[in-house]
């Protein structure tokens, strides 16, 4: 199968889905093309789900200047989307007078990335915002506009509302190789895929997370060296909002400990980590007694009484880490890679706070590259919101009783989801089609019970809704675990 299409974009995780939301703004017909059989894979699953203030990159680096203006973008795009966001902002704490020199230095690099309302505050003052924290802290830089969000939800939202302005996804399309076509005024690109098909485009935006150093060598002569890095967490139990972690914390780095914060998640659990370990492959997504002992070290020094009997969960996330460049020259690279073919490369934490100033700066470079921007006037950047049944107001409970009874059988204990709930993410405009991309969405199986009473349940309401049987849907895994596989 053949086809032709204005812009191909390869990758659906969050950078890919800001970037197809971005250009369904214009009259232009955009296919993504997503290697996995859903959206939000790799990377966009496993991650803090933070909106960083912006200090934490080099001072006037890509990076740290599209953090701080990605920043100031969530507000809109999590109201349009109708996806929850909080500005709980965050301590950056430190335990001495080296640590203060420091936080001393985030807090410059902070400013000159244009990161707002930064302030350099006392230990004691530092309590009073969160009165568990250590005692042994001495100060810290206090950054308010400091986010929390889901980043399945916000992936989710962001392919839906790009479907619904005429964007089209295509899961498990593999590029295996890229080929350019027409002359050197009128370059094209011939996209093939690993199942023989081809698209062909007049324009490649290359957000292909961890394989688009592969994709870009096909055009561009290697010159980056991008190789895997590991980060793994702690899920504990959602707090008691009386008692609870209300900001995120991070720490000067002493010795290895760099790196590791504790943070409320927007769903109410708490989050510790990441570790940063390199891994030969983006396939060691496992958690090590060693990474997690890690985690709870520093957790503990920051919260000493900090209870981890109240853990429920651990897992790893892999980040794409440029290793041929000194620390003080790494960053975030957006280029024209070769005549209308745009690649974003090296784009790890804070990618996710960056996306939304990253996918402008790609539309700009397609624009210089001869792209049309020509703004579609149909276009709604409203995404209507759809909350969970047991959330809504018992108005809204009785209606959505009324077009599906289902919503009255509870499948999910822990997370409140019920049957129709998942019937009614089945018929949205970019449905899931497993177990893992319900779980994304309705947050299935990711509360205490870590799906030991729910995925029964689940996998009894898909098969019925997909007219397969249970065995049709599971498969066992090496490690143990159940995956399932894509049933359309």
């Amino acid at each position: 199968m053949k086809e032709s299409v204005d812009v191909v974009v390869i990758g659906a995780g969050v950078l890919g889905c800001m970037a197809a939301r971005e250009l369904s703004r214009y009259k232009l017909d955009v296919l993504v093309l997503e290697r996995a059989g859903d959206i939000g894979e790799g990377s966009s699953k496993a991650n803090s789900g933070l909106i960083h203030a912006g200090f934490h990159p080099r001072g006037g680096s890509l990076k740290g200047t599209s953090c701080a203006e990605g920043n100031a973008h969530y507000t809109q795009i999590a109201g349009e989307l109708n996806i929850p966001f909080k500005r709980i902002g965050s301590l950056f704490v430190a335990f001495n007078d080296a640590g203060l020199e420091k936080v001393e230095e985030k807090r410059a690099k902070g400013v000159k990335n244009g990161a707002l309302d930064l302030e350099m505050v006392s230990g004691d003052e530092a309590r009073e915002l969160e009165p568990r924290l250590s005692p042994r802290v001495v100060g810290a830089l206090w950054a308010p506009t400091t986010g929390i969000i889901s980043p399945f939800e916000l992936v989710d939202a962001l392919a839906e509302s790009a479907v619904m302005n005429g964007v089209e996804f295509r899961l498990n399309s593999t590029v295996a190789h890229v080929e350019k076509t027409g002359s050197a005024s009128e370059t094209g690109w011939r996209l093939i895929l690993a199942d023989g098909s081809e698209v062909n485009a007049h324009f490649v935006l290359n957000a292909a997370g961890d394989d688009a150093e592969t994709i870009d060598a096909h055009v561009h002569p290697a010159d980056l060296v991008i190789k895997p890095r590991r980060g793994q967490y702690y899920v504990f139990d959602k707090q008691a909002q009386d008692v609870g972690i209300k900001h995120v914390v991070y720490q000067a780095e002493e010795s290895d400990e760099g790196g590791t914060l504790i943070t409320p998640t927007i769903e109410g659990n708490l989050l510790a980590g990441p570790t940063s370990e390199d891994v030969r492959d983006y396939t060691h997504t496992e958690t090590t007694a060693a990474g997690l002992a890690h985690v709870e070290r520093v957790a503990t020094k920051l919260f000493p009484d900090l209870d981890m009997g109240e853990v429920i969960a651990s897992f790893a996330g892999i980040r794409a880490n440029i290793k041929n460049l000194e620390k003080e020259q790494k960053d975030f690279f957006v280029r024209a890679s070769a005549p209308r073919f745009v690649s974003m490369l090296g784009v790890k934490n804070p990618g996710m706070t960056s996306a939304p100033a990253l996918a402008k700066l790609a539309l700009r470079i397609l624009s210089q590259e001869g792209l049309e921007l020509e703004p579609d006037p149909s276009f709604n950047p409203i995404r209507s919101a759809r909350t969970p049944f047991m959330k809504c107001s018992a108005n809204e409970q009785r209606a959505l009783l009324a077009q599906d009874p289902a919503f009255s059988h509870l499948v999910c204990r822990c997370e409140k989801v019920t049957e129709g709930d998942i019937r009614r993410v089945l018929s949205a405009p970019l449905p899931p089609t497993t177990f893992d991309g319900v779980k994304k969405r309705l947050r299935t199986g990711m509360g205490r019970c870590q799906a030991s009473h729910c995925m029964p349940v689940v996998i009894e309401v898909l098969a019925r809704e997909w007219g397969v049987g249970p065995a049709d849907i599971l498969k066992g895994e090496a490690d143990g675990r159940f995956a399932l596989r894509s049933v359309k």
